[in-house]
């Protein structure tokens, strides 16, 4: 219906009296046309918008008309002669009705006009907002000043209803006021009212899933960076799995789990505990989300229990993250604008390195100067000499800070265009993105562009989002971090006209060390681009009144290339034959998704019936080539095709994976008086990944829930605003397997066949040992919630627990040698996650008259995990894996726990040998055996759980406190109760090559003499620490992961600049954290502490 015209109708701004003698004259001839088609025309002949609804105007057909430089007026009475309707002229809008319509109010023939204005809770005036007067098609729109002027009949009772994009609709009854000031409050930033699931809509206060949904709004306030963190840092439900390798790297992917792990150790072709991401309607990989633009984001929603995501079948085990985009608002042309300025420094307050002076007396303890031949100890003692030389000099270099930005500078640009009208709306947007790593010469930089397009004919609405990405990344030629903290402070890396050395030698020694700073002097590649093509259109046609018919369809085609350039003169063919290397890599990945939806909503009395029924399929193709050549002439010629050679059995090697998904979805939704509902849906999915004989898999689940503020021994209570008890039960699947891994695979490109032909032909080995009978991992998922808003609004949250089981899970089953095969893949595994939820948000202070308010929340998540049985396929890898621990050791190699499994205890156990310390008088470590004895050699056989990587709890706090424009956030993570193995003690302080620099407490804690009472093995002591209780530690921690001042300037004032809105706000993300572990993180990249400038304009 036209009605809807009135939300955006900026063009309205110029509003004009009442007056038929000012109206437009047209000129027109038609023949036997439609009201509509004359309507269309009357439209862009005159500067008129017409109101109507189309069932009232679809019989008045056959009309013949030709006038010219006629009277607006007079062609309508012609057009609507005969045929029941009228139309009423108001502020430049024509409203055609049936005559004599019935307002359900007493009127008398007098009319009067009414004025008033409508501003935000802020103050701020909102022109566009449509006023209309109640159960009619009468209205006006506000102009730029947020006023309007309305004509209304006298009657005994008169309402009208003020609406508008973003506010919350209002109805304000008239009591013979002379002028209306209307407030419209902003809808609330968290979404409540609505679910989105991507195939479908549904007001939560009819939703029986466990869910929650966070504005784009709300995401941006909490970072610049990407909406993934920004989640996180909101809804712990949502955890990153912070890697302590990569930091903060910016081209790292990080992962994320809902509802903890349900996979055990195998191989997958993407990470087997990642929920799936959908996004306007399509899955896509969580790298897309990672780099999609916040700006363009309109919602982010996260589907957790079974009732929320069956609908997604054989893609939903580990939850469901959709992801909606804005679309085009209504009106004249508007250009938003954002600019986000990045400041970034290196956080190294987990690193505690020897300084030049304390590394060189640690070498003396630890022998590097002593020698039984008398001769040997005078050259080792001028070695000494020569170094000390150099530390009295004030040689002290800090290795960790010449890799790194001491202050890194990103921007991002984003630029959106938006209008049309309610049959024609667009949508453009384009975004610049150049994040600038902490360590020099990495970086990822985005180039984007969007256009979206929405198109109404009658009951059809047609929808096409078009979006581009480039995306480049470059990691660091610098090299690993960690290279860097190994480096002795008393080695400078320039000589003495300041050029960048190669080798660091001090004195005549053989002994050396590489300079890695040298790499990034020399023409280092490493890049890898990508270009994004995705193409989504659909067109949904409102059958009748409650029944709606959707086709969609997504093309997304990907292409990546991945580029790594090793020089000649790199550290890495010091002293080889070798010199140089070029890999390159190139990826096509094409895939398309398209399903057809109907969906039928119907309210008979109290009884509400909505019925949703999917049809989808998908394919995805996946081409990969890849190939390395060798010795390159110079640094200059930096193309694979300038490589010499191939090294010595070194072929190009590629794949190609094509795999398909089809699937049929049906939910049905019922609820009796808004009080009593339940929710089924089934799903059936047939893959390709599968066995012949077991491709297909059904899915489905039940929720109930009961809106108890519905009942009326609740509804007149004033402290009770909701309370809805719910449940649901389901099962959903995983499949993230590799494709043909349930077929025997074969090998042309064997050494063990090379060039050897049978009759002309070539000849294969078997490769891979198929099961046909691999099938569809399953998750049962059992929860049940509260959702409550108490004390008028001022306490609100919800309640969940849960527990998930995961059946039939992918793991590898060893073969004897003598099959030819090390494995295959079976589905033997179950895994049980079960926990709880407590969201809390409070309003402390409310004060609108002064425009003030201040709200503090708590969360809390609790997930505990647990393998339920163990079988011979398991057992069988405990055993693979105590023979690797027990394998020889290389020179240098440390030891870290391995993943084992025991019935009963969870995946994520440390397992260790108990230890009661160090022996004061020998400096050896003791052992206590499985059986009790105290030993001193470490063992498999007596390992024990003696840890646990998953935390008693942990959640976030915070308060956001608004005053005017103003507005403060602050948001803290938390952890309690998690172990973590500290591996900063094992490579940095015991299991040291004296010969590299290490953390200091290998110089002051270390066992040096009979008697010491010491934590960590004798400083003498060169033998691998093998896994030990002793370096496992608790780690408790507190992070201020997000702090925000905002100000948002008044609307009133910047309209006079032609400005509708301007906000401006500072950021700071990753502030603080304290922690009561002390080990190193950000090993191969650090982690960074973020400040940001953000600007947000629109005209």
């Amino acid at each position: 219906m036209k009605f809807l015209i009135l939300f955006l109708c900026i063009s309205s701004f110029q509003l004009s009296a009442n007056v038929y003698s000012q109206i437009a004259k047209v000129s027109l001839e038609v023949k036997n046309a439609s009201l509509e088609q004359v309507i269309q025309l009357l439209e862009k002949k005159s500067d008129y918008i017409f109101l109507y609804e189309d069932a009232q105007i679809e019989q008045v057909q056959g009309l013949e008309l030709n006038f010219k430089d006629e009277d607006l007026k007079v062609v309508l009475d012609e057009c609507l002669k005969n045929s029941g309707l009228t139309y009423k002229l108001m502020n430049h809008t024509i409203v055609i009705s049936r005559k004599n319509v019935n307002d359900q109010v007493r009127m008398t023939p007098t009319k009067l006009l009414l004025q008033g204005i409508v501003k935000d809770a802020d103050g701020h005036v909102l022109p566009g907002v449509a006023v209309v007067l109640k159960e009619t098609t009468l209205g006006v729109a506000t102009d730029v000043e947020g006023r309007f002027t309305i004509e209304i009949p006298k009657a005994d009772s008169i309402v009208l209803v003020f609406s508008f994009v973003g506010m919350q609709t209002k109805e304000v009854k008239w009591r013979g006021e002379k002028e209306l000031n209307v407030v419209l409050e902003e809808a609330i930033a968290e979404m409540d009212e609505v679910v989105i699931t991507g195939y479908f809509q549904r007001k939560k206060d009819s939703y029986t899933g466990a869910a929650t949904t966070f504005s784009g709004e709300k995401l941006r306030e909490i970072s610049t960076g990407n909406i993934l963190s920004a989640l996180w840092t909101i809804d712990p439900s949502f955890k990153l799995m912070e890697d302590i390798t990569a930091g903060s790297d910016p081209n790292h992917i990080p992962e994320f789990q809902i509802h903890g792990s349900g996979n055990l150790k195998s191989d997958y072709e993407n990470s087997p505990n990642m929920p799936t991401f959908i996004l306007d309607g399509f899955e896509v990989s969580a790298e897309k989300i990672f780099d999609l633009d916040p700006n363009r984001v309109s919602s982010i929603t996260v589907l957790k229990d079974a009732a929320a995501t069956a609908i997604y079948g054989s893609r939903a085990a580990n939850g469901v993250v959709v992801v909606e985009t804005k679309a085009p608002e209504m009106g004249e042309l508007r250009v938003s604008y954002h600019f986000s300025g990045d400041f970034n420094f290196a956080d190294l307050s987990d690193y505690n390195l020897m300084n030049a002076s304390e590394k060189l007396e640690y070498e003396q303890l630890a022998g590097l100067y002593s020698h039984s031949n008398i001769g040997m100890k005078e050259e080792l003692q001028e070695a000494y000499n020569e170094r000390l030389k150099l530390v009295q000099q004030g040689v002290n270099t800090d290795w960790m800070k010449k890799p790194i930005h001491a202050l890194g500078f990103s921007h991002k640009h984003s630029l959106l265009l938006e209008g049309g009208d309610a049959r024609l709306r667009y949508g453009l947007d384009l975004n610049y993105q150049n994040k600038t790593g902490i360590m020099k010469g990495s970086g990822r930089q985005n180039i984007g562009i969007g256009i979206k397009l929405q198109y109404r004919y009658k009951n059809l609405r047609f929808m096409n989002n078009l979006t581009y990405d480039h995306v480049k990344q470059k990691d660091s030629p610098y090299g690993t971090f960690s290279d860097y903290t190994y480096m002795n402070p008393y080695l400078y890396p320039y000589d003495e006209n300041g050029h960048i050395k190669q080798v660091l030698k001090i004195g005549d020694g053989e002994e050396y060390a590489l300079n890695p700073l040298y790499n990034a002097s020399l023409g280092t590649k490493f890049e890898t681009t990508y270009q994004n093509f995705i193409d989504n259109f659909s067109v949904e046609w409102d059958v009748l009144e409650g029944l709606k018919l959707k086709a969609a369809v997504s093309l997304n085609k990907k292409m990546t290339v991945e580029d790594r350039f090793l020089p000649a003169g790199h550290n890495s063919f010091y002293e080889k034959d070798l010199k140089g290397s070029y890999e390159k890599k190139v990826t096509d990945d094409f895939s398309y998704d398209a399903n057809v939806m109907a969906a039928y909503t119907k309210e008979v009395n109290r009884h509400l019936f909505n019925a949703t029924f999917v049809w989808n399929i998908k394919e995805t193709k996946n081409d990969l080539f890849t190939t390395t050549a060798y010795n390159f002439p110079n640094d200059k010629m930096d193309h694979i095709g300038m490589g010499v050679e191939y090294q010595d059995g070194d072929k190009p090697s590629g794949d190609y994976e094509v795999s398909r998904l089809m699937g049929v979805v049906g939910n049905f939704n019922y609820g009796y008086d808004n009080r009593y509902l339940v929710d089924f849906s089934v799903r059936s999915d047939g893959s390709s990944v599968y066995g012949s004989s077991k491709r297909w898999g059904t899915f489905g689940s039940v929720g109930v829930a009961w809106n108890l503020h519905h009942e009326k021994w609740l509804a007149e209570n004033p402290y009770v605003n909701e309370l809805k008890i719910r449940g649901s039960w389901g099962t959903t699947g995983g499949q993230n397997f590799y494709p043909f891994q349930a077929m025997m695979m074969y090998s042309y490109k064997e050494s063990a066949i090379d060039g050897l032909t049978y009759d002309d032909y070539i000849g294969a080995l078997l490769k891979a040992f198929g099961n046909p009978d691999l099938k569809w991992q399953q998750t049962e998922k059992l929860n049940v919630g509260v959702d409550f808003t108490l004390l008028n609004s001022r306490l609100s949250g919800y309640f969940n627990i849960y527990k998930d089981v995961s059946k039939s899970v992918l793991i590898d089953v060893l073969l004897a040698p003598s099959v030819g095969f090390a494995s295959y893949k079976d589905n033997l595994g179950e895994i049980e996650n079960k926990g709880l939820e407590l969201n809390l948000r409070g309003v402390l202070l409310k004060d609108a008259d002064r425009r003030m308010q201040w709200d503090v929340f708590f969360n809390i998540v609790k997930n505990k995990n647990r393998l339920m049985k163990l079988n011979d396929a398991l057992a069988a890898y405990n055993k693979s894996q105590d023979d690797e621990m027990n394998g020889e050791i290389e020179e240098g190699e440390t030891r870290a726990p391995m993943v084992r499994y025991q019935e009963g205890k969870s995946i994520n156990m440390i397992w260790a040998n108990e230890s009661i310390g160090i022996d004061p008088n020998t400096g050896e470590e003791v052992f206590i055996a499985l059986n009790g004895d105290k030993v001193n050699k470490w063992s498999t056989d007596n390992y024990k759980p003696l840890g646990c990587s998953d935390p008693k709890f942990e959640g976030n706090f915070g308060t956001m406190f608004m005053y005017k424009g103003f507005q403060l956030n602050a948001y803290f993570r938390y952890s309690y109760g998690a172990d973590v193995y500290n591996q900063t003690l094992v490579d940095k302080v015991e299991n040291v090559d004296p010969k590299e620099n290490a953390d200091r407490r290998v110089l002051y804690d270390r066992w040096k003499t009979p008697g010491d009472v010491a934590k960590f093995k004798a400083i003498s002591n060169t033998e691998a620490t093998m896994p030990t209780s002793r370096f496992i530690e608790q780690e408790n921690y507190i992070t201020l992961s997000s702090l925000n001042l905002s100000y948002q300037f008044d609307a009133g004032r910047l309209r006079h600049y032609g400005i509708e809105r301007l906000k401006l706000s500072l950021i700071g993300n990753d502030v603080f954290r304290a922690s009561t572990v002390k080990m190193e993180r950000g090993t191969s990249y650090p982690f960074a502490r973020n400040y940001s400038v953000a600007l947000q304009v629109t005209f």
